[in-house]
């Protein structure tokens, strides 16, 4: 399994020395980056018996012994990955998907990525006992990826704490996490923080053009500079639904103007195509809202820098103040929260829409 290109440094940092790993690492940063493929690498070149040398420092797995053929083929006695079971019925999960994509491997369009919502429980955590505090088959070192960390139940979580505390000298474990700081600061503690930072625009945009995507630019933009994120866009055709979704916001003169009529646009979009739920179109929204405060505040932007769209936003900061928007700022986080499970999708998308046009009816003083 090999690594991305924009981590290379991160991995020569880390595995120059792997017998001097720590028995417990986070993997944070945000969504996108290649953590997870990054942590399969890991395992891979901890349980390999030949592996490769990469350049001065570092090495990876060799792809080729027993051990890699038992972890290629999901059956390797010294290795669990725990996530949550929605992701475990998905086929093919998010790390394997990285690692296709990270070894150059050539294959199908993926499926629609399926987020895991669901938690890891506490029967998960106490089934590991066995393998953690049992021998290592190989008589090597045994390796846990949990991913992502912060789905784990107060309950798993607490009972991770205690295999942490004193865990045996040959296992290792590799959480991996979007949202790290949700973790409790005592596993947080236990754990070295690895924090993966983003490419620069220009390796971004050349391994995505290597990829074979097309709109390098926008994509980036409005993924926030992550790669991985860009691509799965790419290949399920986000950008399309974002341009959609965004254009009851713009408030042209044809467009929406009112609550009702805004949801039902959106209501449309989202019947339209099962790929694009609520989550997501939450996300576009509060871009939006974020790209409206900067602009009143700063006069800058951070996704939305097509011209049509920058023009769109200067003239709609002048209806509305900072004050106001950083308030629907705000309420766009707070109600991000249900968004997966809402009680009447009407509704929220109703009560969204309303929130966005009452902080544009406050003009500027």
């Amino acid at each position: 399994m090999n690594i991305f290109p924009w981590q290379t440094k991160l991995w020569e940092q880390l595995m120059s020395a792997p017998d001097k790993l720590p028995h417990a690492l986070l993997l944070a940063g945000p969504a996108g980056l290649g953590k997870q493929a990054f942590a399969m690498a890991m395992a891979a070149r901890l349980l390999c018996e030949a592996p490769l040398a990469q350049g001065e420092a570092g090495a990876l797995a060799c792809g080729c012994c027993s051990s890699c053929n038992w972890l290629a083929t999901g059956n390797h006695p010294d290795f669990r990955l725990v996530q949550p079971e929605a992701a475990e019925e998905a086929g093919m999960d998010e790390g394997e998907q990285e690692a296709s994509a990270a070894s150059g491997a050539k294959k199908a369009k993926p499926k629609t990525a399926r987020v895991a919502s669901g938690p890891i429980r506490i029967d998960q955590i106490r089934g590991l006992a066995d393998f953690v505090f049992i021998g290592s088959h190989r008589h090597g070192r045994r390796v846990v990826i949990l991913n992502p960390a912060e789905a784990m139940n107060p309950a798993a979580a607490n009972a991770l704490l205690k295999i942490l505390e004193e865990p045996p000298a040959s296992i290792c474990f590799i959480l991996v996490s979007d949202s790290w700081r949700k973790l409790l600061p005592t596993i947080r503690s236990r754990c070295r923080i690895v924090v993966f930072g983003r490419p620069t625009p220009a390796l971004a945009a050349s391994w995505l053009q290597a990829e074979g995507v097309e709109d390098v630019g926008s994509l980036l933009q409005l993924t926030g500079g992550a790669p991985l994120l860009a691509r799965d866009w790419a290949q399920q055709a986000v950008l399309t639904n974002y341009r959609k979704a965004l254009e009851p916001l713009l408030l042209t003169q044809d467009g929406p103007v009112d609550p009702v009529s805004m949801a039902a646009k959106w209501g449309e979009l989202l019947k339209a195509d099962s790929t694009f739920d609520l989550p997501q179109l939450v996300d576009i929204v509060q871009k939006w809202v974020m790209d409206l405060t900067q602009v009143a505040l700063a006069g800058s932007l951070r996704y939305h820098l097509e011209p049509a769209w920058r023009d769109r936003l200067e003239a709609l900061t002048k209806r509305s103040n900072a004050t106001a928007l950083l308030g629907c700022d705000r309420d766009l986080r707070r109600i991000r929260a249900v968004a997966r499970h809402p009680l009447n999708t009407q509704l929220f998308l109703e009560d969204m829409a309303a929130r966005y046009l009452r902080s544009l009816s406050v003009k500027n003083n």
